[in-house]
């Protein structure tokens, strides 16, 4: 959030809109692979509804404010969406969480090298 947050102040809501389009197209060599190790760690197989591209293309065609409001605190301005359907079926507790990346709650991120990034190939477990 407080990326974004830089990005409404320095480049308005098309600095955001123009971050949103970059994670979104580097998220699979960025993000999934090291998500992917993460759960696979713990022998289980992630799953992705968030992704399907039907639901991406949707949701971005709807107005950025309506996903977020800086204006509201860290847990109830980012996600919008998913929070107030959260909170619709009743998942109060939940649905002001704030959101946490899987690789800092795991704390992979740490394990793995503090110089390493989402895209960077992992060569401890090459044979050369």
């Amino acid at each position: 959030k407080q990326w974004y947050q830089r990005r409404v102040r320095g480049g308005g809501w098309e600095g955001v809109l123009s971050e949103i389009s970059l994670d979104i197209n580097r998220i699979s060599e960025r993000n999934l692979g090291r998500d992917n190790r993460v759960v696979g760690d713990h022998g289980r197989d992630s799953v992705a509804p968030y992704l399907d591209e039907d639901f991406v293309s949707f949701v971005n065609s709807l107005p950025v404010q309506y996903k977020v409001d800086f204006t509201k605190e860290r847990g109830v301005g980012e996600k919008l969406i998913l929070r107030k359907l959260a909170a619709s079926y009743g998942l109060n507790s939940c649905s002001t969480l704030p959101k946490r990346a899987i690789q800092f709650g795991s704390r992979i991120a740490k394990l793995e090298g503090k110089k390493e990034k989402g895209g960077d190939k992992c060569t401890r477990f090459v044979r050369t």
